[in-house]
Order: structure tokens, then C-alpha cells, then sequence
């Protein structure tokens, strides 16, 4: 029997090793993994979302519940950092939907600000660079090809997700 594994579960694989190897390597256990959990609920997110079209509200709580939970661990990055995570990109993403309803769904959003919890405004905000010229960079490939039109939906959470899981891992910025 084959099982077919999808790109995207490859790459956060190779990702997750290398984060394992990274985290392992510092020797804190409490960090190794609230971090391991963080790149779990990371992946788990972008595979419903490719599997479904949506982002279940339980993704962003338990971002949010791992942001809390790391204050208790960390001193990085400090809690107005994180504050200010919070809004960083899902305050953006929401005025770009009040001006172009279904630009970006409510779950990418909710998200967005759990994740900024977690990771501050800084690593956050650079992560989601990563996953607009990604995503754009997947949609200019569907578009040259003809799989997909001007009009066509797809998918941004698992760009979301692969942005901060590569953040994660490379520490940026």
C-alpha cells in the first residue's frame, strides 16, 4: 500500500527536524516543549486548512494558551512585545477585509493574533512576510500554468503556518 504525503507535510517535517536538533541541542526541557507544541498546533492548522478550506477557532485558542503559558518560561519576548503581536498582522488582514470581504478568511486572522502572542510582534510580522511572497509566489505559479484563475480561491493558512514554523526555526528575525 503507498501513502501519499503531501509537499507541505515534507517540508514541516524537514522543518521539525531541524527544530528538534535546535531546541534539543539548548537543553531546556520547558522550552524544547512548549515549542514542539507550538510547531504541532502549527502544522495541525495548515493541514485542516488544506484539508478543509478553514481555520477551527480551537487553532488560535491554543496559540494564545501557549503564549500564556510560555510567559511563565521566558523572559522573551516581553509581554508588551507579545501585546503588541497580537495585532501586528490580524489587524491588517482585518482592515484589508473590511475593504475586500474574503480576502483572507476569519480563521487566518484569529490565527494571526494567537500565533503574535506567542512569538511577538516582531517574529510574527516577519513570518508573515514569508507567507505573502510564498502564497503570492503559489498563485503566480497556478495563474502562469492555467490551474487556476484570477478569480480562484486557495488556501493561506498552510503559508501562514510554514512562514512561522520557518521563523521558529531560524530564529528571526
Amino acid at each position: 500500500m503507498r501513502t501519499k504525503i503531501s509537499d507541505f507535510t515534507l517540508f514541516m517535517t524537514a522543518l521539525g527536524t531541524l527544530a528538534a536538533f535546535r531546541w534539543i541541542r539548548a537543553g531546556s526541557l520547558p522550552e524544547t516543549g512548549l515549542f514542539a507544541a507550538f510547531f504541532l498546533l502549527l502544522y495541525a492548522a495548515g493541514r485542516i486548512d488544506l484539508r478543509t478550506g478553514r481555520l477551527p477557532d480551537w487553532c488560535a485558542r491554543a496559540a494564545f494558551f501557549l503564549g500564556a503559558l510560555s510567559l511563565l518560561f521566558f523572559s522573551e519576548p516581553a509581554l508588551y512585545t507579545r501585546l503588541a503581536g497580537i495585532f501586528a498582522v490580524s489587524l491588517p488582514l482585518f482592515l484589508i477585509c473590511l475593504l475586500k470581504p474574503g480576502a483572507f478568511g476569519g480563521g487566518d486572522i484569529k490565527l494571526m493574533a494567537g500565533c503574535g502572542f506567542f512569538l511577538g510582534a516582531e517574529t510574527v510580522w516577519f513570518s508573515f512576510l514569508i507567507a505573502f511572497f510564498s502564497g503570492g509566489g503559489w498563485a503566480l505559479f497556478l495563474l502562469l500554468t492555467g490551474r487556476a484563475d484570477r478569480k480562484a480561491r486557495f488556501p493561506f493558512g498552510p503559508f501562514l503556518c510554514a512562514g512561522m514554523a520557518l521563523a521558529l526555526v531560524f530564529k528571526f528575525p
